[in-house]
């Protein structure tokens, strides 16, 4: 039973000439693909959320403002004859956080009485206070280098999530193409050999143009197979998309190296590399889980009606004396940790000559294999083209021209889907140098 599907096959190869108006272009289909791929969504969340980490840490000089509602009790409303909103006071509040590790309060306090008597204010500005508080052991250098690490991670998973999904549906475009060729291909000819096949009278002839055709019924199968996973869209407009993307690979490509270059570093080694070095400025305060880490604060206030400054200092700590052993595992972490992301430092180093090296070894297989089917493509083109003189001159049979035919169309097709591979496997080693 003919599905919808293959009549939108045999319609999109019958009617070429399909209006550009309807045609659905790379950069839709691509930017759809990114919006719904949820490694892609992942990634650019998880890069918003570093990129979040390292503002705090370097945009210091942005003050957080905030607004609340001060003293003892709520804005309130009462109801009843004489009630109605009760007076309240807010306290603004303009904070500065991690500036070298201490944060910066400022605060007016400010009264709000909604009914004020006629000698009263609506609205009485209160005493600005200006609050400094700190940590003595603070370790804002190490949590900034953890920042960055996580931020480089972070790029570079996204860039790589959005590698991921061009490869992928350049991989479905060329998957797409070469199916439709297949299926257009090889049904054009399978009932003309079946035909020829059924009246042949030479066994050993027949025999031949049998493997033949049960070859060609095979690809034809897997091509059918092949295109009930691949979107719609891809199969109604795969000839323009093709296009598009033969336009725009060259530019993809463009900055591709050498054969065998290799990559100084990457991202990822990069983002170890400041992780390493935050766990080395962890390691170098190791002692902190035996001591304490004592809060300093310092409290200023101007007496708006006195012109007076008053002052106060705190100091608050908190200690364990005697424990179950866990400010010894906390030490041994921060001694421990360095050495580990030393260890994962030179396991990245090594992964990256791996993954570059075997890259290039199966692009370099990919061209080969190229290059075999080419020739095997000139090869059974001569073979077919002697055939149908043969014929011509009566010297051969239509069996053995039919089978020669149907190589010739799989040894097209084969040649077509090695050279694809190559360029799908020049984007993957791309993605290892971007």
């Amino acid at each position: 039973m003919i599905t919808r599907k293959y009549c939108i096959i045999a319609a999109l190869f019958l009617c070429t000439a399909v209006p550009a108006l309807f045609a659905i272009g790379w950069e839709e289909l691509h930017s759809r693909r990114l919006e719904e791929n949820l490694a892609y969504r992942q990634a650019a969340l998880q890069l918003r959320q570093a990129e979040l980490r390292v503002a705090q840490s370097d945009d210091f000089y942005i003050p957080y403002l905030s607004v609340g509602s001060g003293g003892p009790g709520h804005i309130r409303y009462v109801g009843g004859e004489d009630g109605g909103l009760q007076p309240f006071t807010l306290q603004p509040s303009l904070t500065f956080s991690n500036v070298l590790g201490t944060t910066f309060a400022f605060g007016l306090p400010v009264t709000v009485v909604p009914s004020p008597a006629e000698d009263q204010d609506a609205v009485t500005a209160g005493d600005p206070s200006l609050t400094v508080s700190r940590r003595i052991f603070e370790e804002s250098e190490a949590t900034a280098l953890s920042s960055r690490a996580a931020l480089v991670r972070a790029q570079d998973a996204e860039r790589s999530a959005r590698s991921d999904v061009r490869i992928t549906l350049v991989s479905e475009v060329f998957e797409a193409l070469a199916a439709l060729q297949t299926i257009t291909d090889t049904r054009a000819r399978l009932e003309n050999a079946r035909s020829i096949r059924d009246a042949s009278r030479d066994e050993t002839v027949a025999r031949d143009l049998e493997r033949s055709i049960l070859q060609a019924e095979r690809a034809l199968i897997q091509a059918e197979r092949s295109l009930r996973a691949i979107d719609d869209d891809i199969l109604e407009h795969a000839d323009s998309l093709y296009a598009e993307i033969l336009d725009r690979f060259d530019d993809w490509v463009a900055n591709l190296p050498q054969h065998g270059t290799f990559p100084g570093t990457s991202a990822g080694i990069e983002a170890q590399r400041l992780a390493l070095a935050a766990a080395e400025k962890r390691r170098a305060l190791a002692f902190l889980p035996y001591i304490p880490n004592p809060s300093l604060s310092a409290s200023f206030t101007w007496d708006r009606d006195e012109r007076e400054l008053s002052w106060s200092l705190g100091l608050q700590f908190s200690v364990n004396l005697v424990d179950r052993g866990e400010r010894a595992v906390a030490a041994l972490e921060r001694r421990e940790n360095a050495e580990i992301e030393r260890l994962r430092l030179d396991g990245a180093v090594e992964s990256l000559d791996r993954t570059v090296r075997t890259a290039w070894e199966e692009l370099t297989v990919l061209e080969i294999d190229s290059r075999i089917r080419a020739l095997d493509l000139e090869d059974q083109t001569e073979t077919t083209e002697r055939t149908r003189e043969l014929f011509a001159a009566g010297f051969a049979t239509q069996e053995s021209l039919v089978s020669a035919e149907l190589a010739l169309s799989s040894a097209r097709l084969a040649a077509e889907r090695a050279e694809r591979s190559y360029r799908i496997q020049e984007l993957r080693v791309m993605q290892l140098f971007e």
